[in-house]
C-alpha cells in the first residue's frame, strides 16, 4: 500500500484543510508577531498557501466533474493530480 496515495475525497479535505490552516495562520500572524517585516512574510507565505490549495482543490473538482461527464470504462484514461500528487478515482465509479 503507498502512503501517499489519495482518493478525490480526501483530497477535496486536504485542501480544504489546507485553506483553513492558511486563514488561522492568517489571523495568528497578525495577533503575535510584533515585527512588520517578519508579519509580512508569514502573511506573504500563508497567502500564497490559501491561494494554492484553493487553485488546486478547483482544478481537482474541474478533473472529477470531466470524468464523471465522461463515465469512461477505464480508470487509466483519465489522471487528475493534486500538488503533484496523482489522484485515485476509483470512488467515484465505486
Amino acid at each position: 500500500m503507498d502512503l501517499f496515495s489519495l482518493d478525490s475525497e480526501s483530497a477535496k479535505n486536504l485542501g480544504l484543510g489546507a485553506i483553513a490552516l492558511s486563514v488561522v495562520g492568517l489571523l495568528l500572524v497578525l495577533k503575535f508577531v510584533k515585527s512588520l517585516v517578519s508579519k509580512l512574510l508569514f502573511l506573504a507565505i500563508f497567502g500564497v498557501l490559501g491561494y494554492l490549495s484553493f487553485n488546486q482543490r478547483d482544478a481537482l473538482a474541474i478533473c472529477i466533474a470531466k470524468f464523471e461527464a465522461v463515465a469512461p470504462s477505464d480508470l487509466s484514461t483519465t489522471s487528475c493530480t493534486f500538488f503533484g500528487q496523482k489522484i485515485s478515482l476509483k470512488s467515484i465509479t465505486e
